[in-house]
């Protein structure tokens, strides 16, 4: 008899690496609150924008002081709209109070829309544990090495994951997709992406890789 387990899940890393790790935010814009802010000259424009802030952490846990690094393009008044939008965030670790942080902002078009945007660098709050993956495995062995699944779905102010859908699955038709699903539920994501985008009001994309070890039971 063969059995599976997970060997590794390298497509759910929680924050990418980086000399400097990006700060955990408790609270970030919503979509909403980004279309809000949008300057009116590349809402008209239908220009997207990113800026890098760097801005110092108060006693309040909120970024204050911040100064646009970089804005690109320049002349639509992203970096303005950077900074306001920057009083609605707050950082998740009080040690960081005194500290010079570095926050993007990116301005895309797709929050003027209905559907709003894809978020595909998420950081995650909570995961599926290792036991909640094995119990996602199709009940027969099928002779798969390794999976990809994606799911796209959209994400709460409280992080949750609704309205899911298998967008990838390969090897197709093998129940991965819905065991997928099945693990939605046990995801929390953060309310701003890695690369500063608002998941509130947005569609969140899950990748999941599945690497499997066949191994003889005892």
């Amino acid at each position: 008899m063969w059995i599976k387990s997970v060997a590794l899940l390298t497509s759910l890393a929680a924050t990418a690496s980086s000399a400097q790790p990006p700060p955990i935010w408790s609270e970030a814009p919503s979509v909403a609150d980004v279309a809000a802010a949008y300057p009116a000259k590349a809402r008209g424009a239908g220009v997207g924008g990113r800026v890098s802030l760097s801005c110092e952490i108060d006693r309040q846990d909120r970024p204050r002081d911040c100064a646009a690094l970089g804005e690109q393009p320049s002349g639509y008044g992203f970096g303005f709209a950077a900074r306001k939008l920057a009083e609605h965030m707050r950082v998740a670790d009080a040690a960081l109070r005194g500290q010079e942080v570095r926050i993007p902002v990116t301005f895309d078009p797709a929050v003027l829309k209905n559907e709003g945007p894809l978020v595909t660098r998420p950081v995650w709050s909570t995961l599926p544990s290792a036991a909640d993956f094995q119990a996602s495995f199709p009940k027969t062995a099928n002779g798969v090495n390794e999976v990809r699944v994606a799911l796209v779905c959209s994400a709460t102010s409280a992080g949750l994951l609704t309205g899911c859908a298998v967008d990838r699955e390969e090897p197709a038709g093998q129940g991965y997709g819905q065991g997928a699903l099945a693990l939605a539920p046990k995801f929390r994501v953060g309310p701003w992406s890695l690369d500063g985008l608002p998941t509130s009001g947005a569609r969140v994309r899950v990748p999941i890789r599945y690497q499997l070890t066949p191994a003889k039971s005892e």
